[in-house]
């Protein structure tokens, strides 16, 4: 019986096949990073426009946006608050409705929480990593002051990319600062020395200080 012989890859054509694999794995990772830059430049732009805009809210009516005791008076939706000056429980879901209404900021915004008490997703404004972004004089970051305006910048963020943020906004140190790791979380996203775990592939929350 007659054998056909059999023909293998030569040593050219691996090589080229292996050089095509590196090309296309480099130009996915490469990719992959100016995305998560394009996310952080994005958060940045977003921490800007909303402090921008609490500012004038406050300028306009003497009043912080959720904490707005004459909400419904200046037509900014019923959900008010108590105008104790610092935006508490149901007040964080009202913030981004009152700043929508009022003209600061643009989206579609409904105001409510759930049977659980926490914002419903139609409440808050989206942040550049599939979560929302919430406004509040309670959360606590490692090491912010008692009843300090905090903006959670999101509850699953990859330390990485939070790292980054704080480099660009702050002095890139978790504990301290306008950027902070959110309280209680310092033993999964820090380091022993106290700067941002980045190779902890564990999505991790921070928030930023305004005031």
């Amino acid at each position: 019986m007659k054998q056909h012989p059999q023909h293998g890859f030569s040593l050219l054509e691996l090589a080229i096949a292996l050089a095509v694999v590196a090309i296309l794995a480099g130009g996915v990772l490469k990719g992959r990073e100016l995305l998560n830059s394009a996310r952080v430049q994005a958060t940045v732009t977003d921490i800007a426009n909303l402090e921008t805009a609490i500012s004038a809210f406050q300028a306009r009516y003497s009043a912080l946006p959720g904490d707005f005791i004459a909400a419904a008076a200046a037509g900014l939706s019923s959900a008010g608050g108590d105008g104790n000056g610092l935006i508490e429980g149901d007040e964080t879901c009202n913030v981004f409705t009152h700043l929508q209404l009022s003209g600061f900021i643009q989206g579609e915004f409904q105001a409510g929480a759930d049977a659980s008490g926490n914002c419903t997703p139609a409440s808050s404004m989206e942040n550049q990593f599939s979560s929302h972004y919430l406004l509040s004089n309670t959360f606590q970051g490692a090491n912010s002051r008692e009843n300090a305006m905090t903006l959670l910048l999101g509850e699953a963020i990859a330390v990485s990319q939070l790292a980054e943020i704080d480099r660009k906004l702050d002095d890139g140190n978790p504990l301290r600062g306008a950027v902070q790791v959110l309280g209680g979380e310092e033993a999964f996203c820090t380091t022993e020395d106290g700067q941002w775990d980045e190779s902890n592939g564990q999505p991790c929350a921070a928030l930023y200080v305004l005031r």
